[in-house]
């Protein structure tokens, strides 16, 4: 070996090794800890039947390839998908897996949760070879430190949904545009046009991807060039314009055969007007374009229409909750308050440092074309997201932190303890910091920074997926066996029926306390509107504040942070009613 490949294997793959092998303990132990959340219930089942049946019109809301990937092991398994079906309720999938697969059930789960596992391992590596090729190997370890421990990443890195895929090919689109800038040739155009495509696969949200990489490569490319001495500008920018417009044209058709081969050419290049559209948005698009109906669409067919089922979800009212109010309309800046009370402080400090770094004069080199190309996903992607009334949790701005992280990551320029002592000092200081937002691991999804009053003051500013996404049932399941109760009443926010945990309950009463032993989701603690299960297995809708009077009591118990037990007593409950007469509230 080489003494720069030592150099490089000690300063950098090792230890960037140890910390990503750190996170895969950490995925790996809370999948194995948590119950299956409110979207796995369906992903995981309808992904083993696309790979099974090669259809996806069973759940077209979500793109198929994180939740085929997820189900890729169970087909060395025993698992089966408990019957093809069209079930629009969606949790029919989740009910026919659970019936199909009897105590194995919870097991498929946790093999699909590993490969989510794998993606976000893969995902923090790119970023650290990202981050160390643009700041050198300490910038490189930083960021995948910043990536091991941050409680989202790994929290949603443990899960069979969606959103480590969309950060993760986040990330891999964007370094492959970075690369594809540097060197375009028509190589790296199919390279980046194929993880273009694989990202159209992940999650819708990664169209946002195709406006995003035009505008990083343009930036990378064009700004501050220059034409050679020997050449005409005019001439030179001719040539280039022709051959990059050529490698575009090359990159896009790859990114569409991905795509439409990701869904096995099924539907592809249906006519426009063959399409029932039903979201306002594309039905409106599709009205204009009405003269021209022949067009051959060249996309799959469950592609588009899972788009126009998302927009449609979200054109509809969503019950959103920040710091104690409701709204069905959206909150301004909802994704930017989430981000304050979720994200880690140690991240959020070495950001704004960096960013006084940058506006304050200096001897290094600031280079701000490519601060900016690093900070334009991070932006896009939030400002996409605030502009939605779905606002459900910070899940849905996920691949913003990979670039937060890209970002801070420079900050490792400072390690220097002759240059910069108090840099040296202080990053130091927030690296190790950073370490200790795992503390409360497994219960990663309920994590809350300091100031937000970690998880159990978090249920005051942000609720659903951001805290309590169903995720403590089995908890509560041993719970109730090691204090031997027999029946409760349990109002719980998630999928999984609680009878298929052997869990006895009724669901609480309505409005108004009564003596008993209870078990209630904070969700709906804090009013929420939703459903329940029924232990007949129905659905029972929730009305928004039907359970909140139990935060009238303490409880005896927490479940993670996210199920509250109480033991109520007839004098606990003519307590209540005194107080309620007295506020005026009712009985």
């Amino acid at each position: 070996m080489t003494p720069d490949r030592a150099r490089s294997l000690k300063r950098f793959w090792l230890p960037v090794a140890l910390v990503l092998a750190i996170h895969a303990v950490l995925g790996i132990s809370a999948a194995a800890h948590l119950t299956a959340t409110h979207d796995e219930y369906w992903h995981l089942p309808v992904g083993l039947l696309n790979l099974k049946n090669g259809r996806f019109d069973y759940e077209n809301l979500n793109p198929p390839l994180c939740r085929m990937t997820a189900a890729l092991p169970l087909l060395f398994t025993s698992a089966v998908p408990g019957g093809p079906r069209i079930d629009p309720g969606t949790n029919g999938f989740g009910d026919a897996f659970i019936a199909a697969n009897g105590p194995h059930y919870d097991t498929w789960y946790l093999l699909g949760r590993t490969m989510i596992v794998l993606i976000s391992v893969l995902g923090g590596l790119v970023t650290a070879i990202w981050a160390r090729e643009l700041f050198g190997d300490g910038a490189g370890c930083l960021a995948a430190v910043l990536w091991a421990f941050e409680p989202n990443l790994i929290a949603h890195g443990s899960l069979v949904t969606t959103d480590m895929g969309a950060a993760a090919f986040f990330v891999f689109t964007l370094f492959a545009v970075w690369k594809f800038a540097a060197r375009p040739n028509w190589k790296m155009a199919l390279i980046f046009g194929g993880v273009l495509g694989l990202a159209q696969l992940a999650k819708f949200t990664s169209l946002l991807l195709y406006p995003i990489a035009i505008l990083e490569f343009v930036l990378l490319t064009f700004a501050g060039k220059e034409p050679l001495p020997s050449e005409q500008s005019g001439d030179r920018k001719k040539r280039s314009f022709a051959k990059l417009g050529g490698l575009w044209i090359l990159a896009l058709a790859t990114s569409l055969l991905i795509v439409n081969a990701g869904y096995l050419f099924r539907g592809s290049f249906s006519s426009l007007k063959s399409y029932d559209l039903q979201s306002s948005t594309l039905r409106g698009v599709s009205q204009r374009l009405a003269p021209i109906g022949w067009f051959r669409v060249p996309l799959p067919r469950d592609y588009v229409e899972g788009i126009d089922h998302q927009r449609q979800v979200m054109e509809q009212q969503h019950p959103v909750f920040l710091d104690g109010q409701w709204s069905v309309d959206g909150i301004p800046h909802y994704y930017l308050w989430g981000l304050f009370y979720k994200l880690p402080h140690p991240l959020q400090i070495l950001v704004l440092a960096t960013l006084i770094w940058l506006v304050l004069p200096g001897s290094a080199p600031r280079r701000p074309l490519t601060q900016i190309a690093i900070l334009l996903p991070a932006v896009g992607i939030i400002a996409m997201a605030e502009s939605s009334t779905m606002q459900l949790g910070i899940r849905y701005v996920l691949p913003a932190i990979p670039f937060l992280i890209l970002f801070a990551s420079q900050a490792a320029l400072w390690f220097d303890w002759k240059a910069y002592p108090l840099r040296t000092a202080a990053t130091s200081l927030l690296t190790g910091w950073m370490l200790l937002s795992v503390r409360y691991h497994p219960d990663h999804l309920a994590y809350f920074n300091e100031l937000a009053g970690g998880p159990l003051g978090g249920r005051e500013h942000l609720l659903d997926s951001n805290l309590d996404w169903g995720q403590d049932l089995g908890g509560l399941q041993a719970y109730l066996k090691e204090h031997e109760v027999k029946d409760v009443g349990l109002a719980y926010f998630g999928t999984v029926p609680p009878s298929a945990l052997g869990i006895s309950y009724h669901i609480p009463p309505s409005r108004s306390p009564q003596p008993g032993r209870y078990a209630i989701s904070a969700n709906f603690e804090q009013g929420r509107p939703h459903w329940v299960r029924t232990p007949q297995g129905e659905i029972r809708p929730v009305d928004i504040g039907e359970f909140e009077y139990f935060r009238f009591f303490a409880p005896v118990a927490r479940i993670g942070y996210t199920i509250d037990v109480f033991d109520l007593t007839e004098a606990d409950v003519d307590r209540w009613r005194t107080a309620a007469r007295a506020a005026g509230l009712g009985r």
